[in-house]
């Protein structure tokens, strides 16, 4: 008797969770269906409006109450953002001025959903972005929406702040930026050092005068920041060789600020960092393995016999990380096998089995790239 109950009480458990699913199947499509139509009407209204625009009439400054109305509310608001992908300027000028001329809504919405919530207030800073990406702002009217954004930066929500920090740099402004920049870091809202290198990386203005400021303001940051800034000045100028020698030299500086310089002398070779790298890459102590292995990778930009000597000695390291980045900087010399004769017929069998691994994929790579020059050669004389 007691099974035959747990095995209806199972059935009902069963038959309730299906019930379930297909209310809430109902449920979504019933809303997918009203946002639907909800993004046909705004679509509806807008192109008539267009066509106003393009007939060289004004648009009814009706439509502009009734939009800065409706938009009060955020699903409104998600809807007329699907319009923003219906209504792609494309090149016409009737489209492009319809966005130009709705931007007074925006900044009398800016007022209001700053007293939103976090999440509404997040996904009109994401709005808003998407907008100054399809129409820019004129400066003279984008300070309002940037003070929104700083304002956004102040609240501690992580969607927020990351769709204001995006709308910024869409914006371009250095000044804001900055602040931006200021703010995150004050109120440690948990970043991954990427998101704001990458961030940062999409500024869409002067990017010379952003990291000189972001330099200038260096050591106010937490190291978090610091990070991020050291990657972005590394993707995107070479200019700054001697600041990262002194951050990579300095031994009072976090580990991690000195592997992103090494790093960026990888990626910019500088000639007095040389020794410097041969040093870690030389360096026995295992507890500074990391510095090693980075270096290894950073000397493959380097060219000399002290290099190769360098690398081919790390190649017999007990660490396998530095072991198989000395390989790759070795492949980078262009060396053959006769070059490698100590290492490929050295004692070390780890060593021997993973340059020949490399020397062997850069073979079969050169062959590839053989045959598909042979099939272009063979092409062109066909046709």
């Amino acid at each position: 008797m007691g099974s035959e109950i747990l095995l209806y009480g199972y059935g009902l458990v069963c038959l309730s969770m299906l019930v379930f699913n297909i209310i809430y199947n109902i449920t979504l499509k019933g809303s997918d269906m009203r946002m639907e139509k909800r993004v046909q009407h705004y679509e509806a209204q807008a192109l008539i409006q267009v066509q106003r625009v393009r007939r060289k009439e004004p648009m009814e400054k009706r439509y502009f109450t009734w939009l800065r109305y409706r938009l009060f509310r955020v699903k409104n608001l998600i809807a007329f953002d699907r319009v923003m992908d219906q209504i792609d300027d494309d090149g016409d000028e009737a489209e492009r001025q319809y966005w130009e001329r709705i931007l007074d809504v925006l900044l009398k919405l800016a007022r209001t959903y700053q007293r939103r919530d976090n999440l509404q207030a997040a996904y009109f800073a994401y709005f808003v972005c998407r907008y100054e990406k399809k129409n820019p702002v004129p400066p003279e009217k984008n300070g309002e929406l940037q003070e929104f954004m700083v304002e956004c930066m102040k609240k501690k929500s992580f969607y927020c702040q990351l769709n204001a920090l995006q709308a910024l740099y869409a914006f371009g402004d250095v000044e804001y930026v900055m602040e931006a920049v200021r703010i995150q870091d004050t109120v440690q809202t948990f970043y991954n050092e990427k998101i704001l290198t990458e961030g940062l990386l999409s500024f869409s203005g002067d990017h010379n005068e952003l990291i000189h400021r972001l330099w200038e303001n260096f050591d106010h940051y937490s190291e978090r920041t610091k990070l991020s800034v050291l990657n972005y000045i590394r993707f995107q100028t070479g200019d700054y060789c001697n600041e990262m020698f002194g951050i990579m030299t300095s031994e009072s500086v976090d580990k991690e600020l000195r592997f992103s310089a090494i790093r960026y002398f990888g990626k910019y070779p500088y000639e007095p960092a040389r020794q410097v790298l041969i040093g870690f890459v030389s360096d026995t102590d295992q507890t500074k393995w990391e510095y090693a292995a980075i270096s290894a990778t950073s000397l493959a930009g380097y060219h000399g016999n002290d290099v190769i000597r360098c690398l081919t000695e790390a190649m017999k390291s007990p660490n396998w990380y530095v072991r198989y980045n000395a390989s790759v900087s070795l492949e980078a010399q262009h060396l053959d096998y006769s070059d490698l004769i100590d290492v490929v017929d050295g004692d070390d069998r780890y060593a021997r089995e993973m340059v020949m691994y490399r020397l062997e994929s850069r073979r079969i790579r050169e062959a590839e790239e053989k045959d598909r020059e042979k099939e272009k050669e063979k092409e062109a004389t066909e046709e």
